[in-house]
């Protein structure tokens, strides 16, 4: 890596999820976002935090979240540094909000690697997929002018999370994509399992010129827009009046759909160390996950009384 460049983690606090199905979602349990008997005392974004610092220091961590999100993180936002907390007057997207997040970097830091991750992922084992982030933030030859993917080992054919289609294997470990699935039916999943597709984690690194370039070859006309909303002024209000307005009339656009726009060749996918990773954007995922930690709860308990059992 040059010693010009650093490394950024920019994370979602949205998790980039539809707004509709984000509505339904808290609908059904309307504390999601906490996870009670999940997660103990630790929020998700706590928790993604937490991971973020595993590899970057607290200053080079971004968090975009949504106006209306901002009063419930209160606590959380106190532990980033000032100005990394970047606040959106809407979800629309992740391409979107990676766009913000991307021109807010690049004003500080030219030379920034940037790390992208929601921020509704559980993971049973930190360590294991710190460790593959420090891959994905790390260029390689294949790397450096493309946009590198973590996938993941599928536990199953699940038809609500997205697939990455895998091509030819590079040098550095990486391997081509050929395409991204953003969602199937349970029998196309099947299928993409089979084929030895991975599921999208929805995490991605990359140079932020090289996610700008894509992002402005996929929606010039958003990019245009967004970079003369924020050159409006160097006054927060004015800047925020104007992004605003610009959100009003934005599409929803996901990153996932700016792959499948084209920007396939120029993605490489990691695959993830084993590492237990759930995406929670809905409920029943997050059912899923809370039914394996009890499972894993009882076979310790189970394990540990047969072993006091046995000294006796």
């Amino acid at each position: 890596m040059s010693h010009r460049e650093r490394s950024w983690v920019m994370l979602f606090a949205g998790g980039g999820a539809d707004p509709d199905e984000s509505q339904k979602d808290q609908a059904i349990n309307p504390d999601r976002n906490q996870f009670g008997a999940l997660l103990g005392r630790q929020s998700l974004l706590n928790m993604t935090l937490s991971r973020a610092r595993s590899i970057v220091p607290v200053e080079r961590i971004c968090l975009v979240i949504d106006r209306d999100q901002k009063r419930y993180w209160s606590g959380s936002l106190a532990k980033l540094s000032y100005g990394n907390v970047i606040v959106q007057p809407s979800n629309r997207g992740s391409a979107v909000a990676m766009l913000l997040a991307v021109l807010a970097i690049l004003e500080r830091d030219p030379w920034a690697r940037i790390v992208a991750m929601p921020s509704d992922h559980y993971v049973d084992d930190e360590p294991a997929l710190a460790g593959s982030l420090l891959d994905a933030v790390t260029p390689t030859a294949q790397t450096r002018n493309n946009v590198a993917l973590i996938g993941i080992k599928p536990e199953d054919a699940d038809p609500d999370l997205g697939y990455i289609v895998p091509g030819r294997w590079f040098e550095d470990g990486t391997r081509s994509v050929q395409r991204v699935v953003n969602s199937s039916g349970k029998a196309s999943a099947r299928e993409l399992v089979a084929r030895g597709a991975l599921w999208d984690s929805s995490i991605v690194a990359a140079r932020a010129v090289v996610l700008l370039s894509v992002l402005r070859a996929r929606m010039p006309d958003l990019v245009d827009q967004m970079e003369t909303a924020l050159a409006q002024s160097d006054s927060p209000n004015v800047r925020v009046d104007a992004l605003t307005k610009l959100y009003f009339r934005l599409p929803f656009v996901d990153f996932s759909h700016v792959i499948g726009k084209g920007a396939a060749p120029e993605c490489r996918v990691i695959t993830s160390r084993s590492c237990g990773w759930s995406d929670l954007g809905t409920a029943r995922r997050v059912a899923a996950v809370m039914r394996r930690r009890q499972l894993v709860g009882r076979s310790a308990k189970a394990s540990g009384h047969a072993r006091q059992v046995d000294y006796r």
